[in-house]
This record gives structure tokens, C-alpha cells and sequence, in this order.
């Protein structure tokens, strides 16, 4: 067999929904294409992966479309100066709830977003479970008008609060094109009219925990709340800029519907994503691996002439957004230029190349183009077999939902057997220099948010967060060779209580496939933005752009369809889970 998984290795659910569609023998030929560990949980080869319909943003875009949830402006007040109250109701099957957006009068300052800013933002919105009473939504509005950090408390009947701020150059640039009663140029690189300032939910202050949504709410499933809470950002601006060029002229022109739709929400976030993805590693595996058997199974499809065009689709749709977006300006990101061009390479090959499947497609593109290039057309891949993506998504929220636990019954040699089959990599870093530890993240107080030391130099090494997975597993192992093999792991944390979180994650993440990032992210050459770009790409940010090793900024939404678009219909394609067909090889 080639140097890919085992179908026995597969998450049982992917294994079934695999099985399902391609039979046994195809089952196994799949798995086979998959990419080892070793060469996709490298940070070189995630930095490149794409926003793709395995996407959390693409996926809550698809369930919105599919079951046609109705997004209605009830009520909205907009003054001269820029302030207004803006309620929706949200129509889903089987639940209704309500979210309010209230914006402050502009002060011409343009602001970062960062968690720093506290209650200094533009506009705050509210996502409630149900539908709120008037006198609840009063009541929150009031709340957001405290603008004080500390001071904002909500109850648990809020799912969370959208922080957002304008952007000066884009909101004024179409509200000024409105008022004279024209439509924005649709060829100035708008992208979007604000800016996401996060989502405080879960918890933050007074909202109620994800785990507390009823099973049967719609945002029960990892980050839809967040990028739910996104989107009715973006449906706010929208109104909210008409709004604002009514008031300047009634007679002013509204966005048409295909400016609008070019019109996303921008976001930067920063290198705290890092911190969350090592503490968190179940969800990197659940990512990664959906993505990864989607990936194959399109290369094991035969290319066919619906195919070519479906992929031509893509790769145009592709091009829009590059062509668009603001260029990269660090060395280490291929230029808008080099994709826009390397995608135009790749639409001539379905025009002159005969494939036999789209794995041969796949094997052109590995032996001439660079890796972003390659993530952005296996991202496009995709799209060739919607039915089987959406088959196996639910295991998103499958996957994420595994719990660490410990289990200390297990014998000390059945633990160093689990570091020696998965953890051989970590075992083997040399971390003799200081450069291999070199940097700790910390949350810092003063800022809201995970900031990255350096070991010696910076203060608050006391406070450092988990980062260092290399010297955990190290740790571990070296503990362990004083120990006998058939020594419980149980005795071993009672000796070395610092050792519980190591044994536990050691021991929950045996059997996952792509469970653990393959390199030091305490390495002096580690740059941050790498990961920051898959952790977007993986929610759905498409070209993203980092302005420093630190921060990466990009657009949600940017060409999604409107509520108006959501007709209950849903692109499936050529295959849909009702054509589901053995892989011809």
C-alpha cells in the first residue's frame, strides 16, 4: 500500500461514510492517496492550507441556504451623526431568535479591534438564544451604552456579543457614492464596510456557555455561533450604510444586490490562535483530517468533462477574490501575482491535459507549482464532490467534541509504546540550544490577549502558556525510563503531579490521525502568522494576508450570498448523497 492511511485508522463515522460511497475496495484506495502525517502536520505545509467548503463559514453559509433561514430587519434607527438601534429576527426551522446591532456616532478614529480597545468599538451586536422581549432588548441596549470595560454585564439568555468598528476608507467611501445617488465602484477593492472586534461568548460577561445551547439550536456545532454572529455583522453594515446615505439624501441609491454580495466583514487576529491550537489538538486532528479524506477522495474521482467544468467554476471564483485583495507584502507568502498566474496555468491544463483522475491533476500541479498554489487548487478539488463533503462534516462536530481524560489503570509500557508509535518525531528534536525553546506565550493583563517572550530576557516567563508540546513529550519520556513497564501510570502522576496533562493528552490523542503539529512552536525561527493562516483558513478566510510575523488579517463572506439569496436552494453539483457511486479505478 502507499505511504497513506489505513482505512482502519479512520474515525469510525469517516470510515462508514467512506465505505458508503466507494465501496470497500475504494475505501482502501482513498486512504492510500491520503498524505501521511509526517508531511501535512509540518507548519511549512499547514501555513498553506485554504479556505475550502469544508470550512466552518462555508458550511453555516450552506446550512442557512439549505434550510432557508429568514433574516428580517424589524426595526432600525439611524441618526444624523451615525448612531442607531437595529433589531433582526432569525427564522429557522423549528427556532426563532433575535439579534440587535447598536452603532455610535463616528469619531473619524480608526480603530485596531484588539481586545485592548475594550468597550471602545464602533458597534456592538447581541445574539440571543430565542426571540427577546422588547423590554429585554431595551435593556441590552442600554447595557451596551455603559461603554465601559468591566462594567458590560448581559445574562445567559445572550449567546454572545459582535463587537465591530468601520472602516473609514471603505464605510465612507460607499456611503458617500450612495448619497450622490450612484452605486460604489464595484473595481475599487472595497471588500467590506467593517471590521470583526471578536466574539465575546461563552461565558464572557454573563453570556451563557456554548455547552448551555440546547442540543436542537441551529449554533450547536463548533464556531457557527461565532461565524453566525460574523455574518449578521456583515447583514448590519449593509443596512447600516444605506441607512446612513438615506439620511444624508432620500433619494439615495441602496447597494445592489452584486456590489453587496462582494462585500464581506474584514478580520485580523493575531497570534493568540496559536495558543488555541495547542491546547486544543483534537480539534487540529478533526480539521485536518475531514479535510484531508475529502481532499482524497476527489483525486480518486475520474475526471470527466462536468468535472472540468465545475473546476473551471472554481478556479474563476478564485481568481475574483485574488484579484481584489490587498497585495502580500511579507516574503515568506507567495504574491497575489504568482497565484493569479499559477491558477491561470492550472485552468489552461483542463483545456490541453488528458487525466485519468484527478489525482493526476493533483500530481502536475505538486511537480511544478509551490505549496500555496497546490493548497489553493486541492481546496478548489473540493467542490468536485460536494455530496461526500457534506457526508462527512458532521464529524466537525464529532471529533470535537472528544474529551481528555486520563486513564491510570494503564500500564507504564503500554504508554511508552503510545510515544514510540506516535511521538517518535518529538523524541527526536535535538532542544540542546536555547533556540529550540527559545519563546513562551503569556497572557497579558494589560492587553487582553496572548503575547509572545523571549526566555531570559522577558519578565513573565512564571506566567507562560501551555506552548511547549516538544519539551512536554520530552518530559514525559524521560520520567518514564525510571520506571518499569508494568508500574501503573497512575503511580507516575503521584510522583510527578506536573506530568497529568502530558499522560492525558498523550493517551487521548493515540488513534487520532493528524493529531499533533510536527514542529517547535517555541523555536526563535517560528513565525506565528503560519499558523494564524491555517486556523482561518480552517474557519474560512479566504487570501489571507499577514501585516507581521504576529497578525493576519483577511475578509469573511466576501461574494456569500445574502439573506434575500437564500431560497432553499443549495449548489450540490454532479453528485449528491443521493448519487453515491462506487470510485472507478
Amino acid at each position: 500500500m502507499p505511504d497513506g492511511m489505513e482505512i482502519r485508522r479512520l474515525p469510525a463515522f469517516l470510515r462508514e461514510q467512506l465505505v458508503e460511497f466507494a465501496g470497500a475496495e475504494g475505501a482502501e484506495r482513498v486512504c492510500a492517496l491520503m498524505r501521511p502525517e509526517h508531511e501535512v502536520m509540518r507548519v511549512d505545509a499547514l501555513k498553506c492550507f485554504k479556505a475550502s467548503r469544508m470550512s466552518f463559514a462555508d458550511l453555516i453559509v450552506r446550512k442557512m441556504a439549505g434550510e432557508n433561514w429568514r433574516i428580517v430587519l424589524l426595526s432600525s434607527e439611524c441618526d444624523h451623526d451615525g448612531a442607531g438601534k437595529f433589531v433582526y429576527r432569525i427564522e429557522t426551522p423549528g427556532h426563532a431568535f433575535t439579534y440587535i446591532a447598536r452603532a455610535y456616532p463616528w469619531d473619524g478614529i480608526e480603530k485596531v479591534g484588539r481586545r485592548a480597545d475594550g468597550a471602545n468599538r464602533d458597534m456592538f451586536g447581541a445574539l440571543f438564544v430565542d426571540v427577546a422581549s422588547e423590554d429585554r432588548i431595551a435593556q441590552e441596549f442600554d447595557t451596551f451604552d455603559v461603554k465601559e470595560e468591566g462594567g458590560m454585564r448581559t445574562d445567559a439568555d445572550v449567546i454572545g456579543w459582535t463587537p465591530a468598528n468601520r472602516s473609514s476608507r471603505h464605510f465612507d467611501a460607499v456611503v458617500d457614492a450612495l448619497a450622490e445617488g450612484r452605486q460604489p465602484d464595484p473595481e475599487a477593492g472595497l471588500g467590506y464596510l467593517m471590521r470583526n472586534g471578536g466574539f465575546q461568548a461563552s461565558g464572557r460577561n454573563g453570556s451563557i456557555s456554548y455547552q448551555g445551547l440546547p442540543e436542537d439550536h441551529p449554533l450547536n456545532h463548533p464556531f457557527f455561533a461565532d461565524l453566525f454572529a460574523i455574518y449578521l455583522v456583515r447583514v448590519f453594515s449593509l443596512d447600516f450604510a444605506n441607512a446612513v446615505a438615506r439620511l444624508r439624501n432620500p433619494d439615495a441609491a441602496q447597494l445592489a444586490p452584486e456590489i453587496a454580495r462582494e462585500l464581506g466583514i474584514g478580520n485580523s487576529s493575531g497570534q493568540g490562535m496559536c495558543v488555541a491550537l495547542q491546547r486544543w489538538p483534537h480539534w487540529v486532528a478533526t480539521w485536518v483530517t475531514v479535510r484531508e479524506l475529502a481532499l482524497a477522495y476527489a483525486k480518486a474521482q475520474p475526471v470527466t468533462d462536468e468535472g472540468r467544468a465545475r473546476m473551471r467554476a472554481s478556479i474563476a471564483r478564485a481568481e475574483a477574490f485574488y484579484a481584489r485583495t490587498d497585495e502580500q507584502t511579507e516574503s515568506y507568502v507567495i504574491s497575489n501575482e504568482r497565484m493569479l498566474r499559477d491558477l491561470k496555468c492550472a485552468a489552461g491544463w483542463l483545456g490541453e491535459a488528458t487525466f485519468g483522475t484527478w489525482g493526476d491533476f493533483t500530481d502536475r500541479a505538486a511537480a511544478t507549482m509551490n505549496g500555496e498554489s497546490q493548497e489553493q487548487l486541492n481546496s478548489l478539488l473540493m467542490d468536485l464532490v460536494p455530496g461526500f463533503c457534506d457526508a462527512i462534516a458532521p464529524y466537525l462536530r464529532i471529533g470535537a467534541s472528544r474529551q481528555r481524560v486520563a486513564d491510570p489503570a494503564m500500564p507504564v509500557g503500554d504508554l511508552r509504546a503510545i510515544l514510540r508509535r506516535n511521538y517518535g518525531w518529538a523524541l527526536k528534536i535535538d532542544r540542546a540550544h536555547a533556540s529550540t525553546h527559545q519563546h513562551f506565550w503569556y497572557h497579558s493583563v494589560d492587553n487582553g490577549e496572548q503575547r509572545r517572550g523571549e526566555r531570559i530576557v522577558d519578565p513573565h516567563e512564571h506566567f507562560e502558556s501551555f506552548i511547549d508540546h516538544v519539551g512536554l513529550i520530552q518530559r514525559l519520556a524521560s520520567v518514564l525510563t525510571a520506571w518499569e513497564d508494568d508500574a501503573k501510570v497512575g503511580d507516575v502522576v503521584m510522583a510527578c503531579p506536573d506530568l497529568h496533562y502530558a499522560v492525558s493528552r498523550v493517551q487521548y490523542l493515540d488513534g487520532l490521525p493528524y493529531a499533533e503539529i510536527r514542529d517547535s512552536i517555541a523555536h526563535r525561527d517560528f513565525l506565528p502568522s503560519n499558523l494564524i493562516r491555517f486556523f482561518l483558513a480552517c474557519l474560512g478566510v479566504r487570501c489571507a494576508t499577514p501585516l507581521s510575523i504576529r497578525y493576519v488579517r483577511g475578509t469573511f463572506y466576501q461574494f456569500d450570498p445574502l439573506p434575500p439569496d437564500f431560497a432553499g436552494q443549495v449548489d450540490t453539483g454532479p453528485e449528491t448523497a443521493d448519487t453515491k457511486r462506487e470510485i472507478a479505478l
